[in-house]
């Protein structure tokens, strides 16, 4: 499981989960919120993951952040 700005790279290297994050400098986070903001969508990107973690998979996926 990979949290990753850049969902093609990990699934080039053999990455089976992939949830694409904020941005290449910032994959977890959003550094224009505001602090309780950020750790609002850090809490959201976590739960996903364990979602992920979760779900079978036969081959690569890309999970996205739902809003």
């Amino acid at each position: 499981m990979v949290i990753t700005a850049l969902p093609t790279i990990a699934q080039m290297v053999g990455a089976n989960r992939v949830l694409r994050g904020q941005a290449i400098t910032s994959p977890t986070g959003d550094r224009s919120l505001a602090a309780s903001d950020e750790a609002e969508l850090r809490r959201r990107i976590v739960e996903r993951a364990l979602e992920m973690l979760s779900a079978d998979v036969e081959r690569s996926t890309v999970w996205e952040m739902s809003h």
